[in-house]
Parts: structure tokens; sequence; C-alpha cells
């Protein structure tokens, strides 16, 4: 059994990953910050979305307190962006109305405690896996306070 994302989900999810890094991007230069995006080739396999400098930075839209998602393996099965080259993943976790920066690194670390696998996307803390839909991913459901001991900065924006 093999279950698609419809046309109009893929380009709402990658129309808002694309405003977000807009966004972000935006604020950074507000603040006289060094910034340039990342070149299609490296957006798709090394995971970076945009670069401060010379760092590679990956950025994650559409985050909540209560779920965000770390993918260890994508779709296809290969290396999510968990094992990508981002030194950092950078989360808009929308009840803080903040970008929230993370070591990639430190992330692949905390997530490599956890052993069990679910199907249900309700479960926390477990490798959550589609492969009964003919998918490949692995990724894993946490919340904001499971990780909160690992966020290295917080850049807050205003909201209108």
């Amino acid at each position: 059994m093999s279950k698609k994302i419809k046309k109009g989900r893929w380009a709402r999810s990658f129309s808002d990953g694309y405003s977000t890094e807009k966004h972000f991007m935006n604020l950074l230069l507000s603040k006289g910050v060094n910034v340039t995006k990342s070149t299609k080739r490296q957006d798709i396999q090394d995971h970076i979305d945009i670069f401060i400098d010379d760092i590679g930075i990956d950025v994650k839209g559409n985050r909540h307190l209560e779920c965000i998602w770390l993918e260890i393996q994508n779709v296809k099965g290969e290396d999510g962006w968990l094992k990508g080259k981002a030194k950092y993943i950078v989360f808009d976790i929308k009840e803080l109305n903040a970008f929230c920066f993370y070591r990639r690194l430190d992330l692949l670390d905390y997530v490599s405690q956890f052993k069990e696998t679910t199907s249900s996307k309700n479960d926390y803390l477990k490798w959550y896996t589609r492969e009964k839909w003919g998918r490949k991913d692995k990724i894993i459901k946490v919340k904001h306070e499971d990780i909160k001991h690992l966020e290295v900065k917080q850049l807050s924006y205003a909201t209108t």
C-alpha cells in the first residue's frame, strides 16, 4: 500500500518552508548579519538552506512547542537532515515567536539514545516510520522541552 503526498500539500509545504527561510534571512540582514542562500545542490544534498558567513544553517519552519520532528532518514531511505552538513538547525517555533538554534550534531547525538519504533504519529521519543505505506523515512517526535537544554541561541521576532 502506498500513501502519496497530495500535490497541493507538497506545494504548500514547500512554499511555507521558503517563506520561513526568507523571513529568517531578512531578520538576520536587518541586524547586519552576512547571509547568503545556498545553491540548489547544497540545499538538497547537504541539507543547508543558508550560510551565515561560512557556517551552514538548515531552517525548519512551522514548529510548535509540543511537536518537533527530527529526521534521521528521508522518505527515500537516504540520510535525513540530522545527518546533513549544516552546523546548525534553526527551528521557527511559533508559540515563542522565535528562531531557536541547535547544533545539528547535538541533536543527532540526542536522538541516538532512542531505540523503540512506532507506526503511530502520536508517540513521542520513538522512531516513527511509514514502512506500511512504502515510505523509508525514520523520524522522531519531540517536544521543545525535551531538547531545550540543547538550544544554543534564540532569536526573537515581532509578530504583526
